[in-house]
């Protein structure tokens, strides 16, 4: 196994072509946003893609492979078993039997299965279910911009993404442009936040990462943010939203209008993991997922 080329990444992007996965594990925003910093490490062949790197306790980690077939799966699995693999992660449910046969104890891991929703659901809004969302769309009182992204926005999009790492990191601190928060040890702690490295690696290098960003501007100023891509599986990944909370229904408003412009024609659109966040799962599930990818890890017995 081998740090990710381009031609990898390309070649998994050609897997997923052909199979039916509906998470998104073997995402470039994955292997390279999120674990950039995390040792990855890729076998890609003509019939299946394997992925390790290490968590963020520096410990080794192992994914399911993708595949075409159940045969070439088979054969991944038993390429890491030959490297002493022992455990899988991010096993999805239709590979759970091949590993039940093979002597393995599957473990659902719900924190880590991705929303899945119906486009439809997400850009009309339709029927009481969504009511709360539509009251605070329409309620969004404001003259706002939203548009794509550009090179020139990178420094007054990272002050908000700052300020959002601030108050997930200061727990109940108020923000405050006074507060020196810029100080050398606030901003070097925000900057390893693992969410922000992510963006930043991928934000620099859209196209590389096959995504697309916009901004939401109120008065002249970036108050949202949204980052996503449609996958070769033609699943809408909604990867990074951030809004500044000041502005009573940023969230809805921008989840509405980035769904909108760019995931129409998708199967699902996937909202990823909650990772056992309270917050986040009651979030995500105010949406009204139509069912979760669900998630599993096997264990040799």
């Amino acid at each position: 196994m081998h740090y990710p080329t381009k031609e990898d990444l390309d070649n998994i992007y050609s897997l997923l072509g052909t199979i039916n996965v509906e998470d998104t594990s073997y995402s470039k925003v994955t292997i390279l946003g999120w674990f950039k910093y995390r040792h990855p490490l890729v076998r890609v062949t003509s019939n299946y893609a394997v992925f390790s790197g290490l968590t963020e306790s520096n410990k080794p980690l192992y994914w399911s492979p993708i595949a075409r077939d159940e045969s070439s799966f088979r054969e991944g699995v038993a390429y890491l078993e030959s490297q002493g693999v022992t455990i899988f992660t991010n096993v999805t449910a239709d590979t759970v039997h091949i590993y039940q046969e093979l002597g393995y104890e599957i473990i659902p891991s719900r924190d880590y299965s991705e929303y899945l929703y119906i486009p439809s659901d997400l850009i009309e809004l339709k029927g009481k279910k969504f009511h709360s969302k539509r009251n605070f769309i329409n309620g969004f009182n404001y003259q706002y911009e939203f548009r794509t992204y550009q090179e020139s926005d990178r420094e007054e999009l990272f002050e908000l993404l700052y300020k959002w790492s601030y108050l997930h990191i200061e727990k109940g601190v108020e923000w405050s442009e006074e507060d020196n928060w810029h100080s050398h040890v606030v901003l070097q702690k925000i900057k390893s936040d693992p969410e922000i490295r992510a963006i930043a690696a991928v934000i620099d290098d859209l196209e590389g990462y096959n995504c697309f960003a916009d901004v939401l501007k109120i008065d002249g100023k970036i108050v949202g943010f949204a980052l996503g891509e449609i996958l070769p599986t033609n699943i809408g990944a909604l990867y990074f939203e951030k809004g500044d909370i000041d502005y009573k229904g940023i969230y809805p408003v921008l989840d509405n209008l980035f769904c909108k412009k760019h995931f129409g024609g998708v199967k699902y659109i996937n909202k990823q993991e909650d990772m056992g966040l309270e917050g986040l799962r009651k979030s995500k599930l105010s949406y009204n997922p139509i069912k979760l990818a669900e998630r599993f890890i096997a264990k040799k017995v």
